[in-house]
């Protein structure tokens, strides 16, 4: 099978996708055989090798405006009719639309169809090439029975078309927090005491404001309690810093728009629970990411969430900040409350591994580029 890869966002800041995409390159060369061959696309250098162990990466840069839309229409279509593929897989949403080359698509939601009111005009039309994308892919990959059933609703893909992969952590993960990790992290953070933890992009479906405003009753009888919000604002904005003004706990929020990755683990290690109301989610990795810290988890009963953490987190019906406080608190005063969710989590956590994704996407992939690359 000769298979490339849009490779895009591992040339760039690191996000959830990259990581989705860094985890299967990272196992698929035990899942090859010897006439395999990859190619990566990507649209300027990297800054480190890229996993995979590809036979050819190809950089094919773009300075006219459009972004990533417009270099995977144009560019990508253009880099790939010349390569003789069997499969061009895309992992963000969209594939190129004039291509001949068979592809296989990864759509990790559909929150820009089933509430459009959360997206700018931008990004909805950025987003509006996922349905065509859908339709002509050979095949959708989605991380969720509930992305699934979602994709089948509001982009009209037949159930026959998409498959399932649910996404994982890496080995590191399921592995004791160093004291040097915890350390680092608390420098990084520059707080000592005990903290909540949000950790994710904030956007409206995550209900950050809402946890705010729960954190904000907490904090009068909890003046040296702290809510850590870690994560990158994005459109529409939610007004996070002028909330918590007017709530009176503005010096009890810390704010880190951006959270390295060689901080993750510390960071989440040493928080007392990480809260998680997303009211629309693909999967839910941080969350997952705390269970596997050993963090007891709040999380709001929506979406994927109950599909993806089962048993083990307390669960919370609506993101009604005296709801989500009384939640907050029984994690922090009920010592067993807590640490039987520290115990679930963990055995949940182990439960999802890049190696799984990683073998199950390859073989849809190689079912998906046709005859000439049987199972």
């Amino acid at each position: 099978m000769r298979l490339g890869v849009d490779a895009r966002v591992l040339t760039h800041e690191a996000t959830g996708v990259a990581r989705y995409l860094a985890g299967l390159l990272h196992h698929w060369p035990e899942l090859r055989r010897a006439d395999d061959r990859l190619e990566l696309f990507v649209d300027q250098d990297a800054s480190q090798p890229l996993p995979g162990r590809a036979e050819s990466t190809w950089v094919r840069r773009w300075s006219l405006p459009g972004g990533d839309p417009a270099w995977r229409q144009v560019r990508l279509a253009a880099a790939v009719r010349r390569r003789n593929l069997d499969l061009l897989f895309c992992p963000f949403y969209t594939v190129p639309l004039l291509s001949r080359v068979p592809s296989v698509v990864t759509i990790h939601d559909v929150s820009f169809a089933a509430h459009p009111e959360w997206f700018r005009r931008r990004s909805r039309l950025a987003f509006s090439l996922a349905a065509p994308s859908a339709r002509r892919a050979r095949l959708v990959l989605t991380p969720s029975r509930f992305s699934a059933d979602e994709i089948q609703r509001h982009l009209g893909i037949p159930a026959k078309k998409i498959e399932v992969t649910p996404l994982g952590l890496a080995p590191h993960w399921l592995e004791a927090v160093r004291d040097d990790e915890r350390r680092k992290a608390r420098e990084w953070l520059g707080w000592d005491g005990e903290y909540l933890l949000h950790l994710g992009a904030v956007h409206a479906r995550r209900n950050v404001d809402r946890l705010v405003e729960a954190f904000g009753m907490m904090v009068r009888e909890r003046p040296e309690l702290r809510l850590v919000i870690g994560g990158p604002e994005l459109d529409p904005g939610v007004r996070i810093a002028s909330l918590a003004r007017e709530l009176g706990c503005a010096d009890q929020v810390i704010r880190r728009p951006w959270v390295p990755e060689e901080r993750l683990r510390g960071l989440l290690a040493e928080a007392s629970a990480l809260a998680y109301l997303s009211s629309y989610e693909g999967f839910g990795i941080p969350a997952l990411e705390a269970m596997a810290c050993g963090v007891p988890v709040l999380a709001l009963r929506r979406a994927s969430l109950p599909e993806v953490l089962g048993d083990a987190a307390l669960w919370v019906d609506e993101p009604e900040p005296s709801v989500v406080s009384a939640g907050l608190r029984e994690l922090l005063i009920d010592g067993k409350c807590a640490q039987d969710l520290v115990s679930a989590g963990r055995e949940r956590a182990a439960q999802f591994t890049w190696e799984a994704c990683a073998a199950r996407t390859f073989s849809l992939l190689r079912s998906a580029a046709g005859p000439g690359s049987p199972e």
